[in-house]
């Protein structure tokens, strides 16, 4: 998140330089460039605020590396669920093994849901 708001007040603080060369090439005030500088300079305060690390182009490098890999979005692939003890007394089945199904045989297929005919059906009634 931190990374997110590093990169977004970096980027607003970039386009409002192009906004105000574009405003006062037309001879405008440029107050969306005003805005968007300031909105920009909030971000990077903000973003200061809550981090440890100093700002500075290493952390800019680093939280896009971060955003890049998908680390900034709340994605933390290092935590690993804890490995299942074996024989602890559990009467549930193992994940592994599936679930056994009732009065099905070799060669029989699934019932369709309610609703929905099966190919057997469905040419049997368009006929």
């Amino acid at each position: 998140m931190i990374d997110l708001l590093l990169l977004a007040g970096i980027a607003l603080c970039a386009i409002s330089v192009i906004m105000a060369i574009v405003s006062v090439a037309r001879t405008e005030a440029p107050r969306g460039a005003a805005l968007a500088l300031v909105l920009g300079i909030v971000a990077l305060f903000a973003t200061t605020l809550l981090d440890q690390r100093p700002l500075g182009l290493e952390s800019v490098t680093q939280s896009w590396q971060r955003l890049i890999g998908g680390e900034s979005f709340g994605a933390d692939t290092s935590v690993t669920a804890p490995p299942a003890v074996v024989g602890q007394g559990t009467d549930a089945p193992a994940a592994s093994e599936p679930a056994p199904q009732a009065g099905m045989q070799d060669g029989e297929r699934e019932p369709a849901p309610p609703g929905v005919e099966g190919p057997a059906e469905s040419s049997a009634t368009s006929q």
